[in-house]
């Protein structure tokens, strides 16, 4: 499980518990600048060095199945960061799966934000800026809402050198996604106003492999897995990595 942005890894225990019912172990891990891990919060020096560390996680846990299939999962950021890496050769999985990759913004962001970026992420990289995440937006539940505001590992930072990153990297994933040859699960919420599911969408339609699957939950806001469908959520991924 690669994590999205600002958020960590112990979020996804009740991921892990739902698909461990269903047969599958999940392993998961904290981004540099997140969670329990070291670096400056909402920082990376480059998109490479993101794709780098899913490259070795995913190596470390290949070796601790012993020869069992690894189906890398990406939420939110953490799916532009495997998209990525799979676009540009770095992992090469035999299937994979998104959810909610974070293709395309869909609050707008102010001009001024956007040429402040640009600038800094020359000048002064490791600037961070408020990413105005609107929390209310990540589940439909409030329980949710409320632990992701109170819990201490969660951030909303992202420095001007990431943001230009992760804006050039997406735009290399949608350019290059008809190179992608082996079969994805790809799910988004239809009321995600965090980011775009009309992005995923797209990006589904610009691969066109046999086998691959586009789940688009009518009403789910932008984390499926945590939201009030998510049993089906789970059942639906887990069906067809069966």
């Amino acid at each position: 499980m690669l994590h999205g942005h600002g958020e960590h890894s112990g979020r996804y225990a009740g991921f892990a518990t739902a698909m461990s019912a269903r047969g599958y172990s999940t392993y998961a891990f904290d981004w540099r600048g997140h969670g329990l891990s070291e670096g400056q919060r909402g920082h990376a020096g480059s998109f490479d060095d993101l794709t780098g560390d899913a490259r070795l996680f995913i190596e470390e846990v290949r070796r601790a199945q012993a020869g069992e299939e690894v189906l890398p999962l990406g939420h939110s950021v953490g799916g532009s960061i495997l998209l990525s890496a799979i676009v540009r050769s770095q992992v090469q999985p035999r299937r994979f799966a998104v959810s909610s990759p974070a293709l395309r913004v869909r609050a707008k962001v102010p001009q001024w934000k956007l040429a402040a970026a640009g600038a800094l992420s020359r000048l002064a990289p490791k600037v961070a800026l408020a990413t105005d995440l609107e929390t209310a937006a990540i589940s439909r539940e409030p329980a949710v809402v409320e632990a992701y505001e109170k819990d201490p590992l969660v951030h909303s930072r992202m420095t001007a050198r990431l943001y230009a990153e992760w804006s050039a990297a997406n735009a290399e994933i949608m350019s290059r996604a008809g190179e992608i040859k082996v079969p994805f699960f790809a799910s988004h919420g239809t009321d995600d106003r965090i980011i775009d599911p009309l992005a995923t969408e797209e990006f589904y339609k610009r691969t066109a492999i046999a086998g691959s699957v586009l789940k688009l939950y009518a009403g789910s806001y932008h984390e499926p897995f945590n939201d009030l469908d998510r049993e089906q959520v789970f059942s639906d991924l887990a069906t067809w990595v069966g």
